[in-house]
């Protein structure tokens, strides 16, 4: 993927997250320029035990509760918002007291 964002970056792309800036024939042909198909990035599915390639960022959610996440959205189940709710053990609880402390509530009803 550097080779394609380089290449994008050659062929003129900059500033691509805003939308009057997008130039996706250029996105289009550094793939192609690269010998890589966006297809296999941007629509194949993924096992859930692939390491994906955003994983080194902790934006603060689990693994663990994304996958669920995802199970529940594959059965068109929804996930109650735990600010009014029991706790959803996102993982949030490691940085936000509100948090820690419904999460603590959580823990003890299981016991």
């Amino acid at each position: 993927m550097g080779k394609v964002i380089y290449r994008a970056w050659q062929l003129g792309s900059t500033f691509d997250a805003w939308n009057e800036h997008l130039n996706y024939a250029n996105w289009l042909d550094a793939f192609s320029d690269s010998g890589l198909n966006p297809a296999f990035y941007a629509q194949r599915e993924r096992s859930l035990d692939e390491i994906l390639p955003w994983a080194h960022i902790d934006v603060g959610l689990t693994t663990a509760f994304l996958k669920r996440e995802y199970q529940r959205a594959l059965e068109g189940k929804e996930t109650p918002d735990c600010r009014n709710n029991i706790c959803n053990a996102c993982g949030l609880q490691r940085w936000q007291p509100d948090c820690e402390q419904k999460y603590e509530e959580l823990s003890q009803s299981r016991r």
